[in-house]
Formats: C-alpha cells, structure tokens, sequence
C-alpha cells in the first residue's frame, strides 16, 4: 500500500467579531467569550516525511517569524509525536501571509494545520480525539481551526461551538506596523476572579440563532490596544469614518477590521485606505475554511 509523503495544508486567519473578557479564572487564564469567524487570508504548510528523529521547519519568508523550537509548528509538531507515538520524522515549509502578532491567529492557523498534515504524513486519524487535546495544550486559539468556519468560544477560548456561517460578508483588514504582545494586552486590563456574568445579547444570539446583532458586538480589549499602541487607533478611526457594518481592533492584536456587505464595497474602501496597506478577504464558509491535508506526493 502507498503512504503519504508529501502534503500541503492551506489555513485561514480568524477575526473575533465579539469578545467579552470576564475576569481571571484560578488557573491564571481570562475566561472569555468570543465569536470566532475564518477569515480568507491564508498561510500554507507544506509537510514532508523524514527519517526519525528528523523535525525541522524552514519559514518562508525568511525571517517572518522564527523557524526555531519556540514556533507553534515545531511545538505541534514535538508534542504530535510524542503523544502518538510516531517514530518517524518530518520537515515543514511554512509559506506566511497571515499578520504576525496581529490577532489573527496565524500562529495557532498554524499549529493546527500541522497537527492535520502531520496526522496525513504519519497516517494518524484525523478523527483522533488526541488531536483535539493536543490543540487545547499548545494555545487558546489553537482548537478553533480544527472546527472552522463560525464559532461560539468560552472557558480560555477553547470550549467551541459551531454554529451556522454568517452571511457572505467581506472584511478590510488593516495590519498593525508592529506587533502587538497579547500578555501585556491581559495585563494591563487588571482585572480580578471571575464574579457574576452581565447579561449579552451576542451571548444570547448564539444560543438560539437569528440574525447577529453587529451593533452589540465588542473586543473587550479595544481600549487597553489602542491607548498603548496609537497608530492602531489611527487604522481603526480610519476604517470607522467609512460607515462598515462593524469595525474594530482583531482578538489581542494590533489588526483592525471591518465588515461589508459586498466584496465590492470591500474594495472600493481598500481602495480609499490604499496607504494603510490594506487586506480584502471574505468571510469563510465552515465548508471553505476546513483545514485539508492536499496529497502532493506519495510513495
């Protein structure tokens, strides 16, 4: 029988549209919740199978983010073998267009497209609930590209529930000049244990459906993004002035977005932002956003 040897992931960004965060829970974590979205703005993993004991990742471009052993993928890829078992090696390419450090979860789009390239290459099943644990211990935002498409997050992000895609709205997304460090952004909230949960009507609609109410929607760590880093105030006061269905600052990071009703329109305000360096993306289906290990070669 052939095995996989080579095989290509595509995964998505994400935007929160909603994220209420709502005091520090006895593990050290903040319990949130979120509305996660898939986002068309892609990075590519290509995974090939090595001899053992062979990890290793190459960055493309160089110098994007580290290739190191601080890298989600080679984290992903270390813990993926030692909890099933596998013997066998493998070399990662890892293609980026997703900001970096922009709230967009590309490192965690990462780490879960090389848990499913990595289980295609080893021959381990996608079904596997080890894969589902595995996404929990390498990040908070890590098991939400194993369900894709729209979701309901609580706990530290990681307590999902999918639900219907949205409609086909488009984003203009406007990446941060600099990296923006999600535990300074934690930090500087200061808030205390976890006491009585408000009432949200974003809450509301997720547990039983409608429309989505965009005008209740809020990051909850907005104020504490913009006040440190102002030229992120800057890219969404710009966004804001274009009258989008909804705008604001992406999960912790320094990405500000903004939702449209047609692609058309996305790009006719891109256009208007052009010196922001701006990014047009749809909002993705759970169907198009589904991490798919692409056979490219086998043996």
């Amino acid at each position: 029988m052939s095995r996989v040897r080579h095989v290509a992931v595509r995964c998505p960004g994400k935007v929160n549209l909603h994220l209420e965060v709502l005091g520090k829970r006895p593990d050290g974590y903040h319990e949130l919740r979120t509305l996660f979205a898939a986002v068309g703005v892609w990075d590519e993993l290509v995974v090939t199978a090595a001899p053992a004991g062979v990890i290793e990742l190459t960055v493309e471009p160089a110098g994007a983010v580290s290739a190191g052993g601080d890298n989600l993928v080679m984290r992903a890829a270390r813990a993926a073998s030692a909890a099933w078992g596998v013997g066998a090696g493998a070399r990662i390419h890892l293609r980026k267009q997703i900001p970096v450090g922009g709230g967009m979860g590309g490192g965690s789009a990462d780490a879960a497209a090389t848990l499913v390239g990595l289980a295609s290459v080893w021959d381990r099943p996608r079904s596997s609930v080890s894969m589902e644990r595995l996404a929990e211990t390498l990040g908070s935002d890590v098991p939400f590209f194993l369900v894709a498409g729209v979701a309901w997050g609580e706990g530290r992000g990681t307590e999902l529930r999918a639900l219907a895609d949205l409609p086909p709205w488009w984003l203009v997304l406007l990446p941060a000049e600099a990296p923006v460090s999600t535990p300074e952004v934690y930090a500087s909230l200061g808030l205390g244990p976890l006491g009585e949960v408000a009432e949200s009507a974003v809450y509301d609609w997720s547990a039983g459906g409608g429309t989505l109410p965009l005008s209740a929607c809020r990051n909850d760590l907005e104020p504490a993004v913009v006040v440190r880093w102002p030229l992120v105030r800057t890219r969404l006061e710009a966004l804001r002035r274009t009258d989008p269905l909804l705008a604001m600052v992406s999960g912790s990071g320094g990405t500000v977005f903004a939702v449209y009703p047609s692609e058309a329109r996305a790009r006719d305000e891109a256009e208007r932002l052009g010196s922001y360096r701006p990014l047009v993306a749809p909002l993705l289906s759970r169907e198009r956003s589904r991490l798919r290990p692409l056979v490219v070669e086998e043996a």
